[in-house]
C-alpha cells in the first residue's frame, strides 16, 4: 500500500489483480483499488449490500471509493503520521469502516483535507461524500448540511501551559487571550460565557498550539477530547482546565462529533445512522475508541445515543 499527498488530498492506493469469470460475459477483468476498484456495484464483493440506483451509496459503489473530508492535524482523530505518512485516528478508522461496509475494502477510500471553516462548503460543492472531522452540529451548520450520529460526545475544555494557574474556571477566561479555530463551536461559546475574553481565531488547531507554545495566547479552548489529543503530542507541556461552557440554549456545551453529509440526502443519513448503530452493538466502535482516544482516556467508554 502506498500513501501519497497531492494538493491536500491523500489517496490510500493499492493494486489488486483478480479474474472474474462469467458463463456468458467477460472472461477476465482487472480491478484497481480506490478510484478504479470496480466498474459497478454488480462487481462488488458478495458480502456488500446492494443499494437502490441513484442513491449516494450506489454511486459510491459504482465509483469504487468513498471520498471523505478529514482533518490531518488532530491527534487521535485525524493526523498524518510524520514517519509513515499515513493518516491515523478515530475519524480515519470510522471512515475506513464505512468504506469497507460499502465497497468491501477499507482501502477503497480517498481522504480530502478539510478544516473547521470549510467543511460545509466541501459538502455543498460535492467535493466529498461525507465529512468525519470532529464535526459537531450547531444551528448555523444545520442550515447548510445534515448530520448523522453522533459517534462521540465530549465537553468543552481549555488547555494552558503547564504550571499556569491563572485560569481555573470559566470566568477566568475574561481578559485572557484565548485561541479557537475558525468555525468551531468554541468561537461562539467563549464570547458567550466570557464576554471580556480576547479571542484569537486561527484556521487550524496546529496554529493555536503553536501560539500557546510560544505564549502568544493564554489558552486554547475546544473539545476536551481534542485537547487531550494535543497533550498526547506534547507530554508534560500543557494542563487541562475543565471549563464547562454553556451553549446558546443555556445548557452545558458538549461537542457531539457527528458525520456531516449533504443537505436533504435522507437515504445516506439513514444508512450512516444504521452503520453507527451496528458498530456500537458489535464492538467495532469500542475497538476504534480503545486504539485512539482510549490510549490517553482509558476506561469503560460507551457509545453515545443517536441524536440526529
Amino acid at each position: 500500500m502506498i500513501t501519497k499527498q497531492v494538493t491536500g488530498v491523500w489517496d490510500m492506493k493499492f493494486m489488486k489483480r483478480s479474474q472474474i469469470f462469467a458463463s456468458l460475459a467477460i472472461g477476465a477483468a482487472f480491478a484497481l483499488g480506490i478510484g478504479e476498484y470496480a466498474v459497478g456495484a454488480e462487481h462488488a464483493p458478495a458480502a456488500v449490500k446492494a443499494y437502490p440506483a441513484g442513491t449516494t451509496m450506489a454511486k459510491i459503489q459504482q465509483r469504487g471509493k468513498l471520498i471523505v473530508g478529514v482533518k490531518v492535524d488532530f491527534p487521535l482523530f485525524g493526523l498524518k503520521n510524520p514517519v509513515t505518512g499515513k493518516l491515523e485516528g478515530m475519524d480515519i478508522q470510522l471512515a475506513q469502516g464505512i468504506a469497507k461496509d460499502l465497497t468491501g475494502n477499507a482501502n477503497n477510500i480517498q481522504f480530502v483535507e478539510v478544516n473547521s471553516g470549510n467543511r460545509e462548503v466541501f459538502l455543498q460543492q460535492n467535493k466529498v461524500d461525507i465529512v468525519i472531522a470532529t464535526y459537531p452540529p450547531n444551528p448555523k451548520r444545520e442550515k447548510a448540511v445534515d448530520f448523522a450520529g453522533p459517534y462521540l460526545m465530549s465537553p468543552i475544555g481549555t488547555m494552558v501551559n503547564k504550571g499556569d494557574d491563572s485560569i481555573k474556571k470559566v470566568s477566568d477566561l475574561n481578559g485572557k487571550n484565548i485561541c479557537v479555530t475558525k468555525g468551531s463551536g468554541s468561537e461562539t461559546y467563549v464570547p458567550l460565557n466570557a464576554p471580556k475574553a480576547k479571542l484569537t481565531v486561527f484556521g487550524t488547531m496546529t496554529q493555536c498550539m503553536e501560539g500557546l507554545l510560544q505564549k502568544r495566547v493564554d489558552g486554547v479552548t475546544t473539545t476536551q477530547s481534542i485537547l487531550l489529543g494535543q497533550m498526547s503530542q506534547h507530554p508534560g507541556k500543557f494542563q487541562l482546565v475543565p471549563t464547562e461552557l454553556l451553549n446558546t440554549a443555556g445548557k452545558k456545551a458538549s461537542d457531539n462529533d457527528s458525520i456531516g453529509l449533504p443537505k436533504g440526502d435522507k437515504a445516506l443519513h439513514d444508512y450512516l445512522d444504521s452503520y453507527l448503530k451496528k458498530i456500537f452493538a458489535n464492538g467495532e466502535w469500542k475497538k476504534m475508541y480503545d486504539s485512539t482516544l482510549g490510549t490517553v482516556m482509558p476506561g469503560d467508554a460507551t457509545p453515545p445515543p443517536i441524536l440526529y
